[in-house]
């Protein structure tokens, strides 16, 4: 392999090398079949992939975006040993674990997506405050609000968004700062309970399943590490190791299902004790990410950034016709 590899992921944080479960999958993946021999770049532009998103894994002129796809390719490596995480499987087995990867990638992403996107605290004060520093001005004033309403459809499908006046509630209630406690309703103190019991229902449903199918084995399938094993491990650890000021779904994990919450522990070690090569994203391409696309972008973003060009430019104009207007 002379040209190298290259793994584009969202960036990371809370200790984790990116905060999207896809793409953590997808490094502790990489990190199992090639270790060392891949680089990591943390990004926000997905525009640079040609699906539009993360993760992206670039090998000279070849390009894979999707994870069952990148692992296939990088399967073909030869390396002196087999490489394929998933070798020990048969047939039958095969089809059952593409089965139960589409049902851990949608209900177990709904409650990671639910934890760090739909519960208003955890957004306003845990994952907006991480993601909105690793955009590049103005991108910073709108691409973490994009990120956070792409999610709403599936959330919404799925009975895990936030109850919007109760959202809203909280947000008035900040900024009035009354020093007189206000009074909760009966009827929104009902709904805020229902609501959250309805999502530990939820959850502790998807779980169970987990647990069952783990058991006390090691890991899901003939004791051997397969990609099932990192692609559930990545959604808990995500649930797990991030302080959210809302914990809900957290508790529920440590109180409850201590065995998958040490089957992720087990299954991150891979990437706990080895060092990855990792850098951030280049400013020029962090910077075309402001460039308007009219395929992509909604008319308000191509708005916002025409005027900050707009503004920039006719700063420049101004600064440089002062300068002429004051020589003698």
């Amino acid at each position: 392999m002379a040209s190298e590899i290259l793994l584009y992921v969202w960036p990371g944080a809370w200790d984790l090398p990116s905060v999207d479960p896809t793409c953590l999958s997808a490094i502790i993946c990489l990190q199992v079949t090639i270790p060392g021999q891949f680089k990591v770049i943390q990004s926000v532009n997905p525009d640079v992939s040609p699906a539009g998103q993360f993760p992206l894994l670039k090998h000279g002129d070849k390009t894979f975006t999707l994870l069952p796809i990148i692992m296939e390719y990088v399967s073909t490596f030869q390396n002196g040993h087999e490489s394929r995480l998933d070798a020990s499987l048969n047939a039958f087995q095969r089809s059952q674990q593409t089965a139960w990867l589409a049902h851990a990638e949608s209900n177990l992403g709904d409650l990671v997506a639910h934890m760090l996107y739909s519960l208003h605290a955890n957004w306003t004060e845990l994952t907006h405050p991480t993601i909105v520093h690793e955009y590049p001005f103005p991108a910073r004033y709108y691409g973490p609000r994009r990120i956070r309403e792409s999610f709403q459809p599936r959330l919404e499908s799925a009975g895990l968004w936030a109850l919007p006046g109760i959202e809203q509630e909280k947000t008035e209630s900040k900024f009035k700062r009354e020093d007189k406690k206000e009074e909760v309703k009966p009827r929104d103190r009902f709904l805020r309970v229902f609501e959250r019991e309805k999502v530990l229902d939820k959850a502790q449903s998807i779980l169970d399943i987990y647990a069952r199918l783990l058991g006390n084995s090691a890991f899901f399938q003939n004791d051997q590490l397969t990609t099932l094993d990192v692609v559930v491990a990545a959604h808990v650890l995500l649930l797990v190791y991030p302080p959210f000021p809302d914990p809900i779904l957290q508790n529920l994990l440590k109180s409850s299902y201590p065995s998958l919450v040490s089957h992720a522990e087990r299954v991150f070690q891979h990437v706990k004790d080895a060092p990855i090569s990792t850098r951030r994203a280049s400013k020029t391409e962090s910077l075309s990410s402001l460039l308007p696309n009219m395929y992509t972008d909604d008319v308000w973003v191509i708005r916002l950034r025409w005027a900050y060009f707009g503004l920039t430019l006719g700063g420049i104009v101004a600064y440089t016709a002062s300068k002429i207007y004051r020589r003698p």
